[in-house]
């Protein structure tokens, strides 16, 4: 069977920083994707300051599906050193490069890394195994779709009855909307709403943005771009707190109490997040009810918990006509089930197996074979935060129909903290100019 995957231009990665460690890694084979019985061939180059560096301890750690597999310590020569991993078996594999001091320690610093969550790599990428086999291994729970339709039901027991409140913006461009809407819950959908001036009836799609997991507020800007576009812009929290509250005010000792993720985590009905879908499907109902959308375009975007959100709005609401997935979270809470790490909070299935259950209800791969519409996901081979082999499980689980219209991005050299932020959703239409387009089948 051919699948379509289609990776980003740049995936020949080289890092050069002034002043910090960087160089160049680089795969034998440019999109990143492998068969079984296909030797990785990874190629290294050291840097500082721009000059190769020769004579320099380091060392390059590969993993398989987030376990170590192999450590090998090396002196760099000025030029590519090369490391192999062979595919045995379908999933992700990872190289990551330290550098190491005289007496052999690891160094960390602002000097080293790419990125803060990760102190001491400087540079790393990922491949892909059989991409079409990385399949998610617990069942579907068997009431899933009937869980659903009873919370959609519950739902609409709520009136839609939302608060608008006006901001001020530069110019008359664009109208400007503090937004609450009340829904099933102690906490409502918030965020803000930006429509073009003097738009006429039935005249603008819709794009509804949807937050990251972070204490912050939504993000303002994001509506602004697509009312300034010519669109409806409606980005929301995934918190449910008010918006507009000063950077402080966010923060989960006081304000967004949720222990990680962990309250209420042993049951379906309880569990903090599961409150945030309700919130989803009311977004969207609210945006419906403006008189500017045109009723056909409704576009749902979003990164990593945004991501997450992003899928389950394609799955509980038929009329998103789009829906753009990136680093999505949530995807294979019991990865275990399938020999992988699991999502974000990850809880120990051995602990309470009833946590995996409730989660179950809320995971990607499961709201997967609902999805009609057309579907962007993208993941990075060196994303350890919401591994990409949990996504492609996730792409694996649409429907074949659905799948034919879709399309899914692998970009070996980046990760959770680089993806969201190069597939931005003011880029998206740079983005998808800009891509290579790689058949992946027997013959590759």
């Amino acid at each position: 069977m051919r699948k379509w995957f289609c990776c980003m231009g740049a995936l020949l990665l080289t890092l050069s920083v002034f002043g910090k460690y960087g160089g160049a890694i680089r795969l034998d084979r440019r999109n990143g994707i492998y068969k079984v019985g296909d030797t990785i061939t990874c190629r290294v180059k050291l840097a500082k300051d721009d000059k190769a560096l020769s004579g320099t301890k380091a060392r390059v750690t590969v993993k398989f599906e987030g376990k170590v597999v192999e450590t090998k310590d090396f002196t760099t020569t000025g030029g590519m050193v090369p490391f192999t991993y062979e595919a045995n078996k379908p999933g992700w594999v990872y190289f990551g490069v330290e550098v190491l001091n005289d007496e052999g320690k690891v160094l960390t610093g602002k000097d080293v890394f790419r990125y803060p969550q990760k102190k001491s790599i400087v540079l790393e990428i990922g491949a892909i195994i059989n991409p079409n086999e990385v399949v998610a291994g617990a069942k579907r729970p068997a009431d899933f779709e009937e869980f659903w339709a009873a919370r959609r039901a519950k739902l609409n027991e709520v009136p839609i009855e939302a608060k608008l409140e006006p901001m001020k913006y530069r110019n008359d461009k664009i109208k400007l909307y503090k937004v609450t809407i009340p829904t099933v819950g102690e906490y409502p959908v918030t965020g803000y709403l930006a429509i073009p001036s003097g738009a006429k009836p039935k005249s603008c799609p819709a794009y509804v943005d949807w937050s990251s997991w972070s204490a912050s507020d939504a993000n303002r800007n994001s509506a602004i771009k697509h009312a300034l576009a010519g669109a409806i812009g409606f980005t929301t929290t995934w918190h449910g707190r008010p918006v507009d509250m000063g950077k402080k005010w966010y923060n989960y000792k006081t304000t967004i109490k949720i222990n990680g993720g962990m309250v209420g985590i042993g049951d379906r009905d309880t569990w903090c997040f599961g409150f945030m879908y309700y919130r989803v499907m009311r977004a969207l109902d609210y945006v419906k009810t403006l008189p500017e959308w045109d009723g056909k375009n409704l576009i749902s975007i979003g990164g990593s918990l945004g991501g997450a959100q992003s899928t389950a709005a394609a799955a509980l609401d038929k009329d998103v006509t789009l829906a753009v997935i990136m680093n999505p979270c949530f995807c294979e809470f019991d990865g275990a089930a399938s020999g992988r790490n699991g999502s974000i909070p990850r809880y120990s299935g051995a602990k309470s197996p009833a946590a995996l259950k409730a989660q179950s209800y809320y995971d990607c791969v499961n709201f997967a074979p609902m999805i009609k519409c057309p579907v962007f996901i993208s993941t990075g081979g060196t994303d350890e935060l919401c591994p990409p082999s949990n996504v492609f499980s996730v792409f694996n689980a649409l429907p074949e129909e659905t799948k034919a219209k879709s399309q899914m991005f692998f970009n070996p050299a980046v990760g959770h903290y680089g993806q969201i932020n190069s597939t931005a959703n003011p880029r998206i239409k740079k983005l998808l100019n800009s891509v290579v387009i790689t058949r992946y089948d027997d013959k590759n």
